[in-house]
């Protein structure tokens, strides 16, 4: 209730100055988490041995890449159909 009275004393301007305070804070904290996050990345590569193979690390990405490889034959499938009812429209005319 406190926050709601506060707001209607402001100003458009005062409000959109609030605004974009937030947006830079977003972006700060945004940015610090994208750094922690490659740095993490970077020390736990550096952990992992050389010889070992990437290999899928869940069944959502394996799934994920089934569902692709399906749907690229699908696709390739309906071009073929589409081709072969163009010709014979062609022809039987």
């Amino acid at each position: 209730m406190k926050d709601d009275e506060q707001q209607d004393g402001l100003t458009r301007e005062d409000y959109q100055k609030r605004k974009q305070a937030e947006n830079e804070q977003f972006e700060k904290r945004d940015r610090k988490r994208v750094q922690v996050e490659r740095d993490y990345a970077r020390t736990h590569a550096e952990d992992a041995s050389p010889e070992e193979e990437p290999t899928i690390r869940s069944t959502a990405e394996r799934k994920s890449r089934n569902l692709g490889k399906r749907l690229n034959w699908i696709i390739f499938g309906l071009l073929v159909a589409i081709v072969i009812v163009y010709l014979i429209l062609f022809f039987v005319e």
